[in-house]
């Protein structure tokens, strides 16, 4: 065996986590006319509409955008806030705000809904979306304190605790996380995976539409857990969050990055430990450590290939697992890039 180890792996922990969490429209997004009435009266037995009520939830429907269908709701509100067509109005205008792309915006229609629709629970239809806004914006208190008191209520609301969880890991890979996002983050990660394995679909949620959402966020949310231990440096709780992540989907870039520099870490911290003691034991396990090191960096330079938003990294990921590789292999590189070949993605 050598005296000297290869040299510390130069490629940083990349954690690309964009945080873009829309929750998805579970009441209905198609307009508010008699037929929903009709519709209405024969399964409740309700009272019919007038004329004047169809004419002002006409008004609803013809106003350009959400800020304008909002208005036109509050004036509608004003004389019709007993009609059996309240709740079906509430639910197509929460729609509506949930699709707002800018958060400032989704914040100040938020706050509109909430004044204008107070009865009991219409303003949970939107605190969902307040709560993805202030995310976005980086308004953390407001949004902690928001999901807080939504969530005693709603405590398996699954879309509002995965925003947090992935707010909370984007946050932390910042370095910018308080203690407080980051304690509600690794919760809610937590409680999500927990309803998520559990297949605890969402009432309003359709089973096609759970199914896709679990078989992607899953992943994730072990992936934001990972995240938040690793800046935490809590290593080797990090790591074990980040192999179920990898269970999942074993093709994450960021997931596999992470996973990269955690095992080498070991391994260069194994290989010290030798160093110092040149104990036989120690070295195997610093080999050991060496050989998941050069899988999990195999594992990666398979999955960023062909990939701009990571072409750097993969150069100079794939130059270090050639120094690793022929490092173990007495200079030799035979088999390396059958190595590399198993761990891609079949096309």
């Amino acid at each position: 065996m050598k005296s000297m180890f290869v040299p510390t792996l130069r490629v940083s922990a990349v954690c690309v986590l964009a945080f873009s969490i829309t929750a998805p429209s579970t009441l209905f997004a198609s307009p508010i006319d008699s037929q929903d009435q009709k519709q209405d009266q024969s399964k409740d037995q309700t009272p019919p509409i007038s004329e004047d009520e169809q004419k002002a939830l006409a008004k609803v429907n013809a106003a350009s955008g959400a800020d304008a269908k909002l208005k036109a709701a509050a004036d509608y509100l004003k004389k019709y806030s007993k009609s059996s067509m309240r709740p079906r109005l509430a639910g197509f205008i929460a729609d509506e705000i949930i699709s707002v792309k800018d958060s400032a915006q989704k914040i100040s229609l938020s706050q509109n809904f909430i004044s204008i629709f107070n009865q009991p629970g219409e303003a949970d239809m939107v605190k969902p979306a307040l709560v993805e806004a202030y995310l976005n914006a980086g308004k953390f208190d407001e949004a902690l304190n928001e999901s807080s008191k939504y969530l005693e209520k709603n405590p398996d609301d699954i879309v509002m605790l995965t925003q947090l969880a992935w707010a909370g890991a984007n946050q932390a890979q910042k370095q910018t996380a308080s203690p407080k996002l980051l304690q509600t983050s690794s919760q809610a990660a937590a409680k999500a995976i927990e309803l998520m394995e559990s297949d605890k679909k969402p009432e309003r949620m359709t089973a096609e539409a759970w199914t896709s959402y679990r078989n992607s966020w899953l992943p994730r949310l072990y992936q934001a857990q990972g995240v938040i231990l690793y800046f935490s440096n809590d290593k080797a709780r990090a790591k074990e969050k980040l192999e179920k992540a990898v269970g999942f989907d074993p093709y994450d870039p960021s997931t596999l990055l992470l996973l990269v520099n955690i095992s080498n870490d070991e391994y260069q911290e194994m290989a010290k430990k030798y160093q110092a003691e040149k104990k036989p034991e120690i070295l195997n396990q610093a080999l050991g450590k060496l050989d998941e090191t050069i899988d999990w960096m195999a594992r990666t330079v398979a999955a960023t290939e062909g990939n701009p938003q990571f072409q750097s990294v993969h150069d100079q990921l794939k130059d270090n697992l050639k120094q690793y590789y022929s490092f173990r292999r007495e200079g030799k590189t035979d088999g390396l890039d059958e190595l590399i070949k198993k761990y891609k993605k079949p096309q």
